[in-house]
């Protein structure tokens, strides 16, 4: 439950402001290592290769920035992960 309010917390920021992602990426640092831990229990991920299989064509409710911010480490439990931020 706690993800689908996370979910709608971030599109609907998106919503009122065009900028809002944009502006908290502007804290991410490192890069994607590719793990997998950020789509798990994802139907679209593909288990093996731990790489989305409709990576080119994302449903709607796909962020290709996730994570955005601490948060989204927190409530999806993303440790060790290659993005860290500034604040």
């Amino acid at each position: 439950m706690l993800k689908l309010i996370n979910r709608l917390r971030r599109n609907s920021m998106q919503l009122i402001n065009k900028n809002y992602i944009k502006n908290k990426l502007k804290d991410r640092m490192g890069n994607c290592k590719k793990c997998g831990k950020c789509c798990k229990g994802c139907k679209h991920l593909n288990k093996k290769t731990n790489l989305c299989k409709t990576y080119k064509n994302r449903p709607f409710y796909c962020h290709k920035e996730f994570p955005i911010d601490k948060l989204d480490q927190k409530i999806f439990n993303i440790k060790n992960c290659g993005y860290h931020f500034k604040k």
